[in-house]
């Protein structure tokens, strides 16, 4: 019960660390001259896109897997704990990815051309989903008019 306190304690905080966090961002912004709501749709697609691909390689690839499993394997110690809980969660990943790909694609020179790689995979990776669901969708129908041709052939 004590540790889950400390764990708690420690998720609490690293909100607080995340708002940090977006201040420094909005900082360097500021002072480049980026207004980030003058983010233009094209911004906006490529910016989802290289997160949605960034968090999928953060929380489920295997080219991370040994880092997330070093995090599980010290997660009794707190702050490791919490970096783990959120390596391990899309939705908090997520968040984290978002505001990495906004540093580098208005912050880090040349880092627009990740965001732009990863957009690009991410796009690809969608493509790769609906061809997948189309493809299950069309086996599915495929065995619904064979049993109805044939329903003794089972």
């Amino acid at each position: 019960m004590r540790n889950e306190r400390k764990h708690q304690a420690w998720n609490f905080w690293s909100a607080f660390v995340f708002i940090g966090a977006v201040w420094l961002v909005g900082h360097f912004l500021k002072r480049e001259g980026i207004d980030i709501r003058e983010i233009s749709l094209k911004e906006v697609l490529l910016v989802i896109l290289a997160s949605s691909r960034l968090t999928r390689i953060l929380v489920f690839e295997k080219i991370l897997k040994h880092f997330r499993d070093a995090l599980k394997r010290r997660e009794h110690l707190y702050v490791i704990g919490t970096i783990h809980s959120m390596v391990t969660c899309p939705w908090c990943a997520g968040v984290w990815m978002t505001l990495i790909i906004i540093v580098f694609y208005y912050l880090v020179p040349y880092g627009e051309l990740l965001v732009y790689v990863l957009a690009l995979a991410g796009l690809a990776s969608m493509l790769i989903l609906v061809s997948n669901l189309l493809h299950m969708y069309t086996e599915r129908r495929q065995r619904i008019h064979q049993k109805e041709k044939y329903p003794d052939h089972l």
